[in-house]
């Protein structure tokens, strides 16, 4: 029981703690800019935590004779149909994921909730004007190409795979097997946040998105498809260091 409240909650003091020394490395090298604002470098430091969590989890499934693989229940003959569900679950999770978002936006700033996207998303453009070396938008960039196939597997394995059904079976109750990991499955997430009012937005969307993606799982029993549905999300942040570098932004 204590393995599942461990993997549900240890990313979002990783993450703080590999942002913090990835801030301090920068800082050494002669970079200057505001803690904690490294938007475009998120997939470094999730990256690293990424393969900890693959570490860790890995010495957990072991000890309960378990393994990784046997987790995510690759099929090749079912690997048409889970890429299928995984397109599927995509279009099914995204819906209230953006309704989420409006609805936020709507409760803090009303009608003009558009108005304020820039604000809430981007943040100031004078936190970000900071030199940029070409070795760090290839490092980036490079990792970047990496992340999507770590970050998908690593988190549902972490949430659903792991946490969720073991939470289910001592609670006995459905509902808050899936709520608990939901929960540290938002609380990563404001870390990607830029404004106090992003990672309010960002912890209810990843929240709802936790919460489909527990009933998905709890109802098919299949984690494939959720990983390959995720794989598709983390495609769009993998790629944004690789357009910093392209664009020529330093």
């Amino acid at each position: 029981m204590k393995n599942a409240w461990f993997v549900s909650f240890i990313r979002f003091p990783m993450l703080i703690m590999v942002l913090l020394l990835l801030f301090l490395l920068l800082k050494i090298v002669g970079l200057s800019f505001r803690f904690p604002f490294l938007p475009e470098f998120s997939n470094v430091y999730f990256t690293v935590v990424n393969l900890l969590c693959f570490y860790l989890l890995h010495r957990l499934l072991k000890k309960e004779g378990r393994s990784i693989k046997d987790v995510i229940d690759f099929r090749m003959e079912r690997v048409v149909k889970d890429i299928l569900f995984g397109m599927l679950w995509l279009v099914v999770l995204y819906v209230p994921f953006v309704v989420t978002i409006l609805g936020i936006m709507f409760v803090m700033y009303g009608p003009d909730l558009f108005e304020h996207f820039p604000t809430v998303f981007a943040g100031n453009e004078d936190i970000f004007s900071f030199p940029r070396p070409g070795w760090l938008l290839w490092l980036t960039a490079s990792i970047s190409c990496v992340f999507p196939f770590l970050n998908a597997p690593i988190e549902e394995l972490m949430y659903r795979g792991y946490a969720q059904p073991v939470f289910i079976s001592h609670f006995k109750k459905v509902w808050v097997g899936i709520f608990i990991p939901s929960v540290g499955f938002a609380l990563q997430h404001i870390i990607l946040a830029v404004s106090l009012q992003g990672a309010i937005v960002y912890a209810a969307a990843f929240f709802v998105w936790g919460i489909g993606s527990g009933i998905i799982f709890h109802k098919q029993k299949r984690l494939f498809p959720l990983i390959v549905c995720h794989f598709f999300v983390n495609i769009a942040f993998g790629v944004l260091p690789l357009i910093f570098l392209i664009s020529g932004q330093t």
